[in-house]
């Protein structure tokens, strides 16, 4: 649903800026327009009561609306609920690609004098493989 179709179910509208308007409440019954409506780039309608904060939820029903009509309509297989991951761009992964490489190094010639691994070595080499594996993903 667009604004305009809310905006034709409500009473006293008057624009009041591009995609913004000004109506009376009908849950509270106001005679001045104290019912912001505006609607966003992706077409969600937002409203907001500015003289008795009423529920969003009781301005859709008393409007005839159900809520789920003040938002745009869901694409299938879309599931825009997930945060976009962002990635890295080769440079990043490569630099901690390369600090990792090098902490592993430092461990490998300690071992070689020692002649053993110890534990505390032995988990960060883990961890080290573990970010590697993590850096390869992220780029592929």
């Amino acid at each position: 649903m667009s604004a305009a179709a809310l905006l034709d179910r409500l009473e006293g509208v008057r624009a009041c800026g591009r995609g913004r308007w000004r109506a009376r409440c009908p849950v509270c019954g106001s005679r001045k327009p104290v019912l912001a409506v505006s609607e966003t780039a992706d077409e969600t309608v937002l409203v907001h009561c500015f003289r008795s904060q009423c529920n969003v939820s009781e301005i859709a029903a008393a409007a005839g609306v159900d809520l789920a009509d003040l938002f745009p309509p869901r694409v299938e297989g879309v599931h825009s609920s997930k945060p976009v991951r962002r990635r890295f761009n080769a440079a990043q992964v490569l630099g901690a690609v390369d600090l990792e490489l090098l902490e592993v190094l430092i461990i490998v010639g300690a071992v070689m004098r020692r002649g053993s691994v110890t534990a505390t070595e032995y988990e960060r080499l883990r961890v080290a493989v573990s970010r590697v594996s993590i850096a390869h993903g992220e780029v592929s």
